[in-house]
C-alpha cells in the first residue's frame, strides 16, 4: 500500500484507507471489510460534481439495499446548491449518520418546528471523530470542508424512499421536490468516463 491516484483528483493513501477500514469495523460491523484493492479500484468510485461541474465529492457505495445504504465520501468542496441564497436539502433516508473519519466539515441546518416556523442552526462544526445524525425533516448544506481531498465520512443510512428528497424553502417552510440540476448528467459523465 502507498499513495494512489485512483481517478483524476482522487488520491487515496494508507491513512485514508486505514480510517475507512476502522470506521467500517466500528460503525458498520456486519459488512465485509474492504480490501485495499477494492478501495483503490476506479470502478468502485463515483465522482460527484457541484452545480458548476467541479469535483464536489467522491463516493464509494459499499452497500445499497432497501433497508440500508453504506457509503464512503471523500469531500473536496462545499455542497451549496442555491448560489447566494441558502437552498438546504434533505435526504431520501429516514435517518442517517455521517461518521467523520478524517478531518471534518461545517454545515448549516434547518427544520420546520411544530408551529410551522423555520428554525436554523448555522455553522455546526463536525470534526473527526464526530457523528452527525440527520433525520428526515432536517435540511442542510455542507458549507465548508476542513481538508479538501482528506475529509472522509462514512454514511450509514436506514431505509430510504427513492425520489423522496428535496429542498426547503426557508422563507415559507415548504418542501420542494428535487429538480434536476441543469446539465448534471453531462457533468457527472464528464467526471466519470471510467463508468461508461
Amino acid at each position: 500500500m502507498s499513495t494512489v491516484e485512483v481517478l483524476p483528483g482522487l488520491v487515496l493513501d494508507e491513512t485514508i484507507y486505514g480510517a475507512t477500514a476502522d470506521g467500517m469495523a466500528t460503525y458498520a460491523p456486519g459488512i465485509l471489510a474492504l480490501t485495499w484493492e477494492q478501495f483503490v479500484a476506479p470502478d468502485n468510485w463515483l465522482l460527484v460534481p457541484d452545480d458548476q461541474g467541479h469535483l464536489s465529492k467522491a463516493e464509494l457505495t459499499v452497500v445499497k439495499t432497501a433497508e440500508q445504504t453504506v457509503k464512503v465520501n471523500v469531500w473536496f468542496r462545499s455542497d451549496l446548491r442555491g448560489g447566494d441564497k441558502p437552498m438546504p436539502h434533505d435526504h431520501p433516508w429516514k435517518t442517517f449518520t455521517g461518521h467523520v473519519l478524517l478531518a471534518g466539515y461545517d454545515e448549516d441546518r434547518w427544520w420546520v418546528d411544530t408551529r410551522g416556523d423555520v428554525r436554523a442552526d448555522l455553522g455546526v462544526r463536525h470534526a473527526s471523530p464526530a457523528a452527525n445524525t440527520v433525520d428526515r425533516g432536517t435540511y442542510h448544506e455542507v458549507t465548508a470542508i476542513h481538508e479538501p481531498g482528506r475529509t472522509v465520512s462514512l454514511m450509514v443510512c436506514g431505509p430510504g424512499e427513492r425520489g423522496r428528497w428535496g429542498y426547503l424553502d426557508i422563507e415559507t417552510g415548504e418542501h420542494r421536490r428535487i429538480q434536476p440540476v441543469k446539465n448534471f448528467d453531462a457533468m457527472l459523465a464528464a467526471l466519470n468516463p471510467h463508468r461508461r
